[in-house]
């Protein structure tokens, strides 16, 4: 166990320094990789590690491209403690229900709540690249990129492969038949779609009085934004917990 937890030591070390993680992220990523390493072992680990290095990747991807996203939504660049609680708070529950009743419906879970982690960052990253503006999910009218609660085709695509690819990423470790991976791989999806879901309806969002922009964030060129709508203690973060919550759960009730 020990080299689990000096592997987990160095990625959360290696995020650091390439500024994928800030120093809370970083503390954090090591609580978390070693939980989850010490109840599934190297293959909890290495699904952790697929969805950290691609979506860390899909962040980079075209950065400069993104600078107008930046203005909208609620955090960018490195990700902290509350960030890596978001996408892998969930992991950590789903190893210690294993850790303690060894019931491999824990371990679907797992994978679920990772498919639905790298189902919803993929389709972020991807979807605000879209040479079309997204639509908002209920009035289908135009929004800007990065629009809590906008879709964009695109994007959606994008966040099918992401679940995908985690599952896929599993047959290193697990076998599962054509049917199971395409289950776990529906039930992953539907992360993104949650979270899409509680971004049109109730996630909080705020006007710049400067420039006019709904963004998520609470200071706007340098001055506090006036609150438009949602719930003022739902912001981003609490948004991708639920999401990965929500499918996991759905895992759960479907293998439980």
């Amino acid at each position: 166990m020990f080299a689990i937890f000096a592997v987990t030591c160095f990625v959360a070390y290696l995020g650091y320094r390439l500024r994928s993680l800030t120093r809370s992220g970083a503390l954090l990523t090591i609580v978390t990789g070693s939980v989850i390493g010490f109840s599934f072992g190297w293959f909890g680990l290495y699904l952790l590690g697929v969805f950290f290095s691609t979506s860390s990747l899909a962040s980079k991807y075209r950065s400069r491209d993104k600078e107008g996203v930046d203005e909208i939504v609620e955090k960018t660049g490195a990700r902290d403690a509350m960030q890596v609680l978001a996408n892998g708070g969930v992991g950590i529950l789903c190893a210690l229900g294993y850790q303690f009743t060894n019931d491999p419906v824990y371990l679907y879970m797992y994978v679920v709540s990772i498919a639905a982690a790298t189902s919803d960052t993929w389709g972020s990253e991807f979807g605000v690249l879209s040479k079309r503006k997204p639509r908002f999910m209920f009035t289908f009218k135009r929004v800007e990129p990065g629009m809590s609660g906008a879709v964009s085709t695109f994007g959606t695509v994008m966040s099918m492969f992401g679940a995908l690819l985690i599952v896929i990423s599993s047959l290193v470790f697990i076998d599962l038949s054509i049917t199971l991976l395409l289950i776990l791989w529906v039930i992953g999806l539907t992360g993104s779609m949650i979270d899409t879901l509680l971004g049109a309806t109730v996630q909080r969002t705020f006007r710049c009085a400067v420039c006019g922009k709904l963004t998520e964030q609470k200071i706007h060129h340098d001055v506090p934004t006036s609150y438009v709508s949602g719930w003022r203690f739902l912001g981003n973060d609490a948004v991708n917990f639920l999401s990965v919550c929500g499918a996991t759960m759905i895992c759960f009730f479907v293998f439980g």
